[in-house]
């Protein structure tokens, strides 16, 4: 956070160095009209004028890396991508804000941690089985739903039913007494919404749960001195990609059974195909940014150097070094072996200057 922080407040001071400059030039150009006569108002005016437009401004601000391209280019410059906190962050913050998009952000965190909400917080929908199939709600039955008291909000549901929002307090046994009364019918049904609604979480968590043996094989196997700093490190991170993971799978399958397509066999399959892409691309990112990343400060390594020829494998292999920026190590990664060595390098005094 403190490198993004000091990227960001360089930013804000080249800017406002390129304003206080501009404001500079203009008082100086005010003043040179007034002394020829013209009013306070008239030598802004013209003074504004020779200087042109606000297109001058953003011209200024690109050159001296004042626009948005250059606080990128600061960010870079100050390695905030090189931070081990910036994946939290961003899982963290891709969380947040998915709860605060949702409409039902409690389901989101039910369906995530494996829980049921009380029935009291769901919705009913409406069931008429009786006339000719396929069943479904005449305007009359609808019109006398929405008189009912034991439920509100009572609204059009898949084309042929109806949903609505339990009153606190109300079973469900009371809102279906109530509701053949309302309607004369006996074969009326009053289900509980959630249960043609529920997030189907079961699959994808044993996804995650396989990438999570996965992970922990291969960061025991990965040859850098088991450094507990950098197993936790790793572990968490994969946590946080696993939770991010889970909940805009919720999110989606929320919107999703909103929607009210029944028919969507098609887009349910290609939702789990992109679920899927999305896990392992998240889990390759997640293995590639570790495996560069020092085992002592946890910071990316920098000035990969690579020596040795391709078509030797046992007098000349290829074998690349990575250092350390605050001085921890080499990391040393051939065909065969990969090994942090926390000494002196030579590549070490260049990165110190």
């Amino acid at each position: 956070m403190r490198r993004a922080l000091s990227a960001l407040q360089e930013w804000l001071q080249l800017r406002a160095r390129v304003r206080e400059e501009r404001r500079f030039h203009l008082d100086r150009a005010a003043a040179d009209f007034r002394s020829l006569g013209l009013s306070p108002w008239a030598a802004k005016h013209k003074a504004r004028v020779r200087f042109g437009s606000r297109r001058n401004l953003r011209v200024a601000r690109r050159e001296l890396d004042g626009d948005l391209p250059g606080l990128a280019h600061l960010l870079r410059a100050h390695r905030v991508l090189a931070s081990a906190w910036l994946q939290p962050i961003v899982l963290l913050a891709t969380v947040v804000l998915i709860l605060v998009v949702s409409p039902a952000p409690r389901g989101v965190l039910d369906a995530v941690m494996g829980r049921s909400s009380k029935w009291e917080d769901r919705e009913v929908e409406f069931l008429s089985a009786h006339g000719p199939y396929p069943w479904g709600l005449a305007p009359s039955e609808f019109d006398a739903l929405q008189s009912m008291t034991t439920v509100t909000e009572v609204e059009r549901y898949r084309g042929r039913y109806a949903r609505a929002r339990a009153k606190q307090g109300v079973t469900l046994e009371a809102i279906q007494i109530e509701a053949r009364a309302r309607t004369g019918h006996r074969r009326f049904w009053v289900e509980a919404l959630p249960d043609r609604t529920e997030i189907a979480m079961g699959p994808e968590r044993v996804v995650w749960w396989l990438i999570a043996l996965y992970a922990v094989y291969f960061l025991l196997a990965s040859g850098n001195q088991l450094r507990i700093r950098w197993l936790a490190y790793g572990f968490c991170v994969t946590g946080l990609h696993a939770l991010a993971s889970l909940t805009v799978w919720a999110f989606a399958n929320q919107l999703w059974n909103r929607s009210g397509d029944a028919a969507g066999a098609l887009g349910f399959c290609a939702l789990l195909v992109a679920f899927l892409g999305m896990a392992a691309m998240q889990c390759r990112y997640s293995w590639c940014d570790l495996r560069r990343r020092c085992p002592v400060c946890l910071d990316r390594l920098v000035l990969p150097l690579t020596e040795g020829a391709a078509d030797s494998v046992l007098f000349n292999p290829i074998v690349t070094e990575s250092v350390c920026a605050h001085g921890h190590g080499v990391l040393v990664e051939s065909r065969s072996s990969r090994a942090f060595r926390p000494e002196e390098s030579p590549l070490q005094g260049l990165v110190r200057a």
